[in-house]
């Protein structure tokens, strides 16, 4: 059943989700505050400082962002080129719509684009027709993907680039074994 596959995948990477979210919330915190420029008694600077932060308790972002952040830790973009252009086959499914399962190309023709946001993108929209069985309908249409379907089938390329980024997300968050 590809849908429960992807979504199986997509599950290991947004366990994560928190993890790298708040690190960047981190990070983003750490640079405002070592600007020396910054004034914790002026309230443009503090403005800056909690919109950085993104107020919500437990929430960094929508899922999206918390997506692309959690790729973007965890996966190099020359292995990830590497992966996408191993043969052509591949190279002309991801750099191509595919009618039916995702308008998301990947930047594969731009030799110097960083792919991850696509990536990222592109799993974030087969996701949601996935998901979202109540989506909006466009001209009587409703943009889903339901089991058995023939845009089901053109999952499998898709299948293979989400475990291969659930594999790296594993790796980067994993911690090494001591005996």
């Amino acid at each position: 059943m590809p849908l429960l596959q992807y979504l199986a995948y997509y599950q290991t990477i947004e366990f994560y989700f928190p993890s790298y979210a708040e690190a960047e919330a981190r990070r983003e915190v750490r640079v405002i505050l070592k600007d020396p420029t910054f004034r914790p008694d002026h309230d443009a600077d503090m403005g800056i400082l909690l919109s950085s932060m993104r107020i919500t308790p437990g929430f960094y972002g929508d899922e999206r962002t918390q997506l692309r952040t959690t790729l973007n830790a965890c996966l190099s973009a020359e292995e990830l080129r590497s992966y996408l252009e191993v043969d052509d086959a591949r190279k002309k499914f991801f750099s191509s719509k595919t009618k039916g399962l995702t308008d998301q190309r990947v930047a594969l023709n731009t030799p110097s684009a960083d792919l991850r946001n696509d990536v990222a993108d592109r799993i974030y929209d087969i996701r949601c027709k996935i998901v979202h069985t109540k989506g909006l309908a466009v001209e009587g249409k409703v943009d889903l993907l339901l089991p058995f379907s023939k845009e089901a089938e053109l999952l499998y390329a898709d299948i293979d680039l989400i475990q291969y980024v659930a594999r790296q997300v594993l790796i980067a968050a994993s911690s090494t074994l001591s005996l």
